[in-house]
């Protein structure tokens, strides 16, 4: 029988989440340049000009496959060095927050001493770097908050383990989550004893090992010692309340330098807060409440020559951070 309605079904794909910040996989010592691109799966991968056969479209579907993986990630590629690539600002001020490096040179290894380094002098960046078990490169992780030292093997399929790290982590709510015990796809556990797990842990890196069955990451931190949700909760708060109050500036005619005025400013400030809390970023109190505070002092308290100028100093704000449970230690007994 001839019909007039036709249905046609496809094979719906993940859709990946929005989260904070994007992604980059950028290729130092290409052959040939490619322009920054943002993708949202491994078809514009390719159209961006990596092939499935590169490092960069590995490290790309080792991203994606990732559960809560990011709603897009970033490539590009240049003939030069990536630190290089770092120091111009029209690069640096793009979107992306998470970079992973890969070298298409003679040599093939990346400088990680070197991109530490470069990374930890940017605002609102961060570098993931991949080291296998064995690698014995110096790296200063003394007062490194930006920088990732994950110490997993690299393999033919995989070359690229860090980007597992990312995948499962770039998607998710800042503060919401801690990278420790955060379970991979795709990349090899380690096998390792607790000796050799200190000793990575020691010299700033983390890794991945099996747990109660699952694979998991062995601690959460950056190569300095600062836990990397903090450095996101940080990051984010920063990131939002410069982002809001500047959109509160360009929208209105004019902000009156009068209480009514600073009241708007208070307000995107105690917004913020409250996005943070929701997220899981900041503490509640013993009575139940949010642990976060706001305080923006009223016309009276500002002086004549900030008036004057049209400059507002008298925002503060305070919260407790959540953090997160790492280790447990139970206690029992026995009765006869």
């Amino acid at each position: 029988m001839a019909l007039d309605v036709k249905v046609k079904i496809d094979l719906i794909k993940p859709v990946g989440r929005v989260g904070f910040g994007i992604p980059l996989i950028l290729e130092e010592n290409a052959t040939t340049a490619k322009s920054y691109t943002e993708c949202k799966d491994l078809s514009e991968v390719v159209a961006a000009g990596f092939a499935a056969t590169t490092k960069t479209y590995k490290a790309a579907s080792l991203l994606f496959m990732q559960d809560n993986a990011p709603e897009k990630i970033a490539v590009c590629a240049d003939t030069g060095a990536a630190v290089a690539w770092l120091s111009n600002v029209d690069n640096t001020s793009k979107d992306w927050r998470q970079l992973m490096v890969v070298n298409n040179g003679e040599s093939e290894a990346v400088d990680n001493a070197a991109l530490v380094a470069a990374v930890e002098a940017l605002d609102n960046k961060m570098y993931f770097a991949s080291l296998d078990t064995d690698d014995n490169t110096s790296i200063t992780v003394s007062d490194i908050e930006r920088s990732v030292l994950f110490y997993v093997d690299a393999t033919e399929q995989y070359p690229v383990p860090a980007a597992a790290l990312v995948g499962a982590t770039a998607g998710l709510d800042a503060g919401s989550f801690t990278y420790k015990n955060m379970i991979l796809k795709g990349i090899v556990p380690q096998s390792l004893t607790d000796t050799q797990i200190d000793a990575i842990h020691a010299k700033g890196g983390i890794t991945f090992v099996t747990k109660a069955g699952d694979n998991v990451t062995t601690e959460g931190k950056v190569a300095g010692g600062e836990y990397i949700d903090i450095v996101d909760s940080k990051d984010y708060i920063i990131f939002n309340l410069e982002y809001q109050t500047q959109k509160l500036l360009n929208s209105s005619d004019k902000i009156p330098y009068d209480n009514s005025g600073i009241a708007l400013l208070e307000s995107v400030a105690v917004s913020v807060m409250k996005d943070a809390y929701n997220m899981g970023m900041i503490a509640t109190n013993d009575d139940g409440t949010p642990g976060y505070t706001v305080s923006y002092a009223p016309r009276e308290q500002t002086s004549e020559d900030d008036r004057v100028i049209r400059k507002y100093i008298g925002g503060s704000f305070s919260f407790k951070l959540a953090g997160a449970i790492h280790n447990v230690e139970i206690t029992g007994e026995i009765m006869i």
